[in-house]
């Protein structure tokens, strides 16, 4: 009998504890589960700047529907391409204006820079007061865009910045048509007495 009572008492015991471990393994994968889905996911950087769209045309072709822009980049399709260096495109002295796709380490502006296609800025991108940006495509900041006090973007097309999108006083940056985007994976320093205008879709959801 003693033998016996041992025997329902360890198997008592023995049952316990395989519930209690049970029920610790299934609270431990909940856990692991909560924090896997408020982890961020990676950004891909591809998921839309991957590559220019080209376009069949007469004339061979091209990065866009000719008139698909409006307002300075309306006649792109008459600019050069950017035969510069790689390393600053300046834009000091005289406008410049380019079409296709252009690479560049900086890019800083005090007069206006057109730019129809792709532009991949490898640091840094400046707009100083009195110069402006017009950009028709992708632009693709790997360090900080900085629109200083005076200074004008006009998009139209998509954004994105891996650093910090920075908007002094009097800073303009302006939207154009309806199909524009901007992502910001660092911060958005934006001075109250800035603009920003125009329809686009903040996929960070930063404004």
């Amino acid at each position: 009998m003693k033998s016996f009572l041992q025997f329902i008492f360890i198997a008592s015991a023995a049952l316990t504890i395989s519930c209690q471990s049970n029920t610790s393994n299934d609270q431990i994968e909940e856990v692991e589960n909560s924090v896997n889905a408020s982890k961020e996911k990676e950004h891909d950087v591809n998921k839309w700047h991957d590559g220019p769209v080209y376009f069949e045309t007469a004339s061979g072709r091209s990065l866009h529907d000719a008139g698909a822009f409006q307002g300075a980049l309306a006649n792109c399709n008459t600019y050069g391409h950017y035969e510069g260096d790689g390393e600053t495109l300046a834009v000091y002295e005289k406008d410049q204006s380019y079409h296709g796709e252009i690479d560049v380490e900086v890019v800083e502006i005090n007069k206006q820079l057109n730019v129809c296609g792709s532009l991949n800025v490898n640091d840094e991108l400046v707009v100083n007061k009195g110069g402006t940006l017009n950009m028709g495509g992708d632009l693709l900041v790997q360090g900080d865009l900085v629109i200083n006090h005076g200074g004008h973007m006009v998009i139209e097309g998509n954004v994105f910045i891996e650093g910090n999108l920075i908007l002094k006083n009097d800073a303009i940056v302006r939207f154009l048509g309806e199909k524009n985007s901007i992502e910001v994976l660092g911060k958005a320093k934006v001075s109250k007495k800035s603009n920003i205008e125009g329809q686009f879709k903040d996929i960070s959801r930063i404004f």
